[in-house]
């Protein structure tokens, strides 16, 4: 594959990082691996509803699909210098899943993606004026025979984003006032069958002010504000002819921790545009429930988030609104987890997803099983 821009700015950024790692770091500094898990288990998923796409390299059709995979993955944390005042950790998570899709009207699928993100963060502490923390992050897949359905695999792409967050000393004990710059450009693969792909490629920058107080029973509340362009998006406006959303998020979530962890959370969000296509109002509530299961050693963990979206003016015509898909998806998980050793856990995830085609306003539901064993080799 040729290199694009995106992915040449990628390897700039990454020597720069490296750079930068080894200046902060120092020659006296000893790297110690924090955390390091191996995954691998087997899926079986079921999709049904709408499933037209228009990022696909086949037209094909089908009211219901099935697909099975397995797949295979390694992540880990990294402390690269830690003393009184500074720290500098990095992180890598990196998979393969290889699925047998089935139920189509053309022909049956066999894709395989390849995803993985790194991340280098720096934290200094500046007394009493509080904390900065300094983020670069790196993400990029690659997926091979994709079907012609979104959200079962999303289209391949090149990411790199970066951040400053401030987070202000406690107030009174138990206050804390945090502010986040953050940019990001994502530049998406596109097969010569499937140009359409150009059109999701985009940039952004956003800026969140957040606010958070309590110990064992936290609350947060936040707010943010992001501009994102997309340089490849007509905006069918002659005098501002490419596509450029604003979006205003604002939200609030609640923690509670004991002897198991509770989260509760809301989350409203309204994206306007020079495009009239992509405006859409959504609400989101999350739920997040950990607990240990009085049976057998077991654990249960329960994530969901419930989202319900509009948009301001209705069109008949497909959209391509590239992230909003995932973003606005309700989805509900139930992992019950059960350690074989010291070093090795089991875990078996009931999952569902209901979530928007490329379509806009169109959409379609996932029914899932999979079962994973993760093994930590530093547990012992």
């Amino acid at each position: 594959m040729r290199r694009s821009p995106l992915s040449r700015r990628v390897s700039a950024c990454m020597a720069a990082l490296t750079v930068l790692a080894v200046t902060v770091v120092g020659a006296e500094a000893q790297v110690r691996v924090d955390d390091l898990v191996f995954t691998t288990g087997a899926s079986i998923d079921e999709y049904e509803g709408n499933l037209a796409s228009v990022t696909a390299p086949v037209v094909d059709s089908t009211e219901r699909a099935r697909a099975r995979s397995g797949q295979v993955g390694v992540r880990g944390v990294l402390l690269l210098y830690a003393s009184g005042d500074r720290r500098v950790t990095g992180s890598f998570d990196l998979g393969l899943r290889q699925f047998a899709a089935e139920g189509f009207s053309t022909r049956d699928y066999t894709p395989r993606e390849l995803a993985g993100s790194m991340d280098l963060t720096a934290w200094q502490r500046f007394g009493k004026w509080g904390n900065v923390g300094v983020q670069l992050a790196l993400r990029g897949r690659r997926v091979d025979d994709r079907p012609p359905m979104p959200l079962f695999l999303q289209p391949g792409y090149g990411d790199v984003g970066g951040s400053i967050t401030w987070e202000s000393p406690l107030i009174d004990r138990d206050l804390r006032l945090g502010l986040r710059l953050d940019a990001d450009e994502a530049n998406y693969r596109a097969p010569d069958r499937v140009s359409a792909l150009d059109l999701l490629d985009r940039n952004s920058f956003g800026v969140e002010a957040s606010a958070e107080w309590g110990m064992a029973s936290v609350v947060r509340v936040y707010t943010e504000a992001r501009r994102t362009h997309y340089p490849r998006q007509s905006s069918f406006d002659p005098s501002d002819p490419f596509r450029r959303d604003r979006t205003y998020t604002a939200g609030a979530l609640w923690r509670y921790r004991s002897s198991f962890i509770l989260e509760l959370g809301v989350e409203g969000a309204i994206n306007r545009s020079n495009s009239s296509r992509p405006e859409y109002d959504a609400v989101a509530l999350n739920l997040l429930l950990a607990t240990p299961v009085p049976w057998w050693g077991l654990s249960a963990n329960l994530i969901g988030t419930f989202t319900g979206k509009s948009y301001v003016e209705e069109t008949e015509f497909a959209r391509l609104v590239p992230g909003e898909e995932a973003d606005n998806a309700s989805v509900l998980f139930l992992d019950i987890a059960r350690p074989v050793t010291t070093d090795l856990d089991a875990t078996v995830r009931l999952g569902w997803t209901r979530a928007e085609t490329d379509i806009g306003d169109s959409y379609y539901e996932r029914f899932g099983v999979s079962l994973l064993f993760n093994y930590r080799p530093l547990a012992r």
